[in-house]
């Protein structure tokens, strides 16, 4: 896991040549002109999901890994809290789904630690690490962000 402001995003493009394709696009694009929904960067190994959602406690929220793809999260506009923990072993609740590329976890909120985006930051998630979105910082927010999908 990896976070930063988007100021900072440019260093990681030498993770992976998907990776900086999917950097490069998201420098030179006007992010928050978008309307929700898919946009393709390179077909299926790169592209970008704008969405719009009330964030939510964290007891509704489901943590989630994924193996294929690392997940680039960039917050445009509201608050949203992240549970995070390494993936380590922990038995999926919902077995994973290989075209959704997900599984699902139960875990304590406090075996997870929390890290708070707020607009202009992103998170790098990458298939060792299990993620819970859609968390609220202190009361439901209306956040914006975009997800950048990338198959590595």
């Amino acid at each position: 896991m990896i976070t930063s402001t988007l100021s900072q995003l440019h260093w990681y493009k030498i993770i992976s040549p998907n990776f900086e394709k999917a950097i490069q696009h998201v420098l030179s694009t006007e992010l928050s002109a978008l309307e929700t929904g898919k946009y393709p960067i390179e077909g299926e190994n790169v592209y970008m999901i704008v969405n719009e959602y009330t964030t939510k406690p964290a007891t509704e929220c489901d943590p989630e890994s994924h193996r294929d793809y690392a997940d680039i999260q960039i917050m445009l506009s509201g608050m949203e809290c992240f549970g995070y923990a390494p993936l380590t072993g922990q038995p999926a609740t919902t077995p994973y789904n290989e075209e959704k590329d997900v599984a699902f976890y139960t875990i304590a909120t406090e075996d997870l630690s929390y890290i708070t985006l707020k607009p202009g930051e992103f998170i790098i998630f990458f298939p060792s690490d299990i993620h819970q979105p859609e968390v609220y910082t202190h009361q439901p927010d209306l956040v914006r962000k975009v997800v950048v999908k990338v198959a590595l």
